[in-house]
């Protein structure tokens, strides 16, 4: 039921032309199945917080080491005439 739901999304979505994440679907038709189970205590909030904090948190994590890379690779030494490089 779950798949299902996530499908659909994706299928809806993409046909908008609107960009979704599947992670993002099949977790929130999990919770969803949850709250059809009868009542919101079908549903693990706890985990359903901590997915949450998780999306929030991988897009700054993701700004920080991008631009850790890049700037690793920007002032890396590089090879010009005269440093020693192109000298045998």
């Amino acid at each position: 039921c779950m798949e299902l739901g996530a499908m659909f999304t994706v299928l809806t979505f993409s046909k908008l032309g609107v960009p979704v994440s599947t992670t993002h679907c099949i977790c929130g038709a999990t919770a969803a199945v949850g709250l059809c189970g009868g009542d919101a205590s079908a549903v693990n909030w706890r985990m359903v917080c901590t997915i949450v904090f998780g999306w929030i948190l991988t897009c700054p994590a993701a700004g920080i080491m991008s631009g850790t890379l890049f700037a690793a690779v920007a002032n890396s030494p590089r090879p010009v005439p005269g440093n020693g490089f192109f000298e045998l």
